[in-house]
């Protein structure tokens, strides 16, 4: 029996979670690498700009440099518009039905610029080309081997998974992330693959990089319950930066766009981190080595002078377009927020010194939660990162309260915003496949379709309501079928109605 026919067979489940598997290898070996790539590049670039501060002769070579990387950033960028930014964008995009992607030229692309990127000093992250490049491990794997299209996105996901999860050593933040953020729904099926994608890769990972997590702060004690007002005091805090750092950042894009060379719009990014690299290479790359640096004698003006600096170069270093994430930055300017507001209540309140980075480390989940507003992910992907679950009820408290705020403010979560951006900028250049997919949705609590036959559900034109899976069984829909609230309903629509399909779904599942 061939392989993909097992797919059609009653193991199809079965064999879905094998492919997960060798998902979770191949993605696991390709984000480590890219990983230990990043490593490299970036303390060779802040090598370059130490030397070249002390020699300023050698100032014209690091400037041809620079225009070296930009000119094959650009060129890359260009060529290959998929790899450019942040990568979570695209996946979520790809798997909605928006985009179609080239496994090979994507990941290619990406590994490439985004080393050269990180090389140069920009202030970005490697999770989200990390999650793109599992996620093209994922489509790789299920052009091959996977026959519904169905199957083959959620192999995709369940790499991006795997990438996530071989970035920080967080195999539960990776799995939590694409159904919190980039499916937005619960499924056990996707649940189970993206656990498999993600433990094989954290396998792959800690075999290279070790079991040690990704941050190391020391928690000597917990906050005491009567200074919990200053938890959600932070997490007020925490919101409003959130929606801020969210405005600038799609503002900080526009202003770029009016710059119609993408070779000016990269080299003025470089540019700028290249002199803030010769005068306070403190804030430069990723902000890994900041992070360990962080320290309550550091002093409050110093570390604003931190917060101001890495905010700057991280909204100059994205919107330029080139491949790199905004994921740890964020975390980094989390932590130099939570250090600032550390300093200050354990100053003014007289507090122990110890708990400064307990204050760190909850602003970092209260950031990410407001920006991203994927609270599970936040709290997960810290408690992972530290190793620690000493501060898991204060980092739901803040998180929670970081979100409410944020949400208050109308901001919407980032790669929501981005993804919109990016359909805005392909609009009427839309690549239309013919023949016919499947997919998966639920029904939610309290919406138009919950208790309502399957009669009374006005479907799209087009659509045909194939299977409705309720407490692990199947049911064959009938027209005087009820539906119910958790109940997960497999679609067939052709490929070429997909966009309005889902669309018009979402409307007749739309809470009431």
């Amino acid at each position: 029996m061939k392989l993909k026919d097992i797919e059609k067979s009653t193991n199809k489940n079965l064999y879905l979670l094998f492919l997960s598997v060798l998902v979770g290898l191949s993605a696991g070996f390709l984000t480590s690498l890219y990983r230990l790539a990043l490593e490299k590049a970036e303390n060779l670039g802040l090598k370059i700009y130490n030397f070249t501060s002390h020699q300023l002769l050698t100032l014209p070579l690091l400037i041809l440099g620079l225009l070296l990387l930009t000119a094959v950033i650009t060129f890359l960028m260009k060529r290959y518009p998929m790899s450019s930014g942040s990568g979570i964008p695209q996946v979520k995009g790809q798997l909605q039905g928006y985009f179609k992607n080239n496994w090979f030229t994507t990941a290619f692309s990406k590994f490439v610029a985004g080393t050269l990127a990180m090389l140069g000093g920009l202030s970005l992250g490697r999770e989200g080309p990390s999650i793109q490049l599992g996620a093209s491990m994922g489509q790789m794997v299920s052009s091959r081997l996977a026959e519904t299209e169905r199957h083959k996105r959620i192999l995709i996901a369940s790499g991006a998974s795997a990438g996530l999860s071989a970035a920080f050593n967080a195999p539960l933040s990776g799995v939590m992330f694409t159904l919190e953020e980039v499916f937005k729904y619960f499924s056990p099926l996707i649940l189970v693959t993206c656990m498999a994608s993600a433990m094989v890769a954290d396998m792959v990972s800690r075999l290279i990089f070790g079991a040690e997590p990704v941050f190391h702060f020391q928690i000597v004690g917990s906050i005491e319950l009567s200074d919990y007002w200053l938890l959600l005091l932070l997490g007020v805090v925490l919101g409003f930066f959130g929606a801020f750092y969210n405005w600038t950042l799609l503002k900080s894009q526009g202003l770029m766009k009016k710059i119609n060379s993408s070779f000016l719009r990269v080299f003025i990014s470089f540019a700028v981190v290249a002199v803030t690299a010769l005068i306070f290479p403190l804030v430069v790359g990723s902000g890994h080595h900041l992070m360990e640096r962080f320290s309550f004698g550091m002093g409050l003006g110093f570390l604003c002078v931190i917060l101001v600096s890495k905010y700057v170069i991280s909204m100059i270093s994205y919107a330029s377009g080139v491949p790199g994430g905004i994921f740890f930055p964020l975390l980094v300017l989390g932590a130099s927020l939570g250090a600032v507001f550390a300093t200050i209540v354990i100053n003014g309140f007289q507090l122990p010194h110890h708990l400064f980075a307990n204050f760190v480390i909850l602003a970092m989940a209260g950031t990410f939660t407001a920006i991203v507003r994927a609270p599970m992910t936040g709290i997960l992907l810290l408690v992972e990162m530290t190793g620690s679950f000493d501060h898991l009820l204060p980092l739901a408290l803040v998180s929670l309260v970081a979100y409410v705020v944020a949400d208050l403010l109308h901001a919407a979560p980032i790669y929501d915003s981005l993804l919109e951006i990016m359909l805005d900028d392909r609009e009427g250049k839309q690549e239309v496949e013919e023949g016919q997919m499947m997919f998966e949705t639920i029904v939610p609590f309290d919406s138009i379709a919950d208790h309502s036959t399957v009669a009374q559900l006005a479907l799209p034109e087009g659509c045909l309501l194939v299977s409705v899976h309720r407490s692990g069984r199947d049911i064959i829909p009938q027209g005087k079928t009820e539906l119910q609230a958790g109940d997960y309903l497999t679609i067939l629509i052709k490929r070429e109605d997909e966009l309005l399909a889902r669309e018009e779904l979402r409307k007749v599942l739309t809470e009431k």
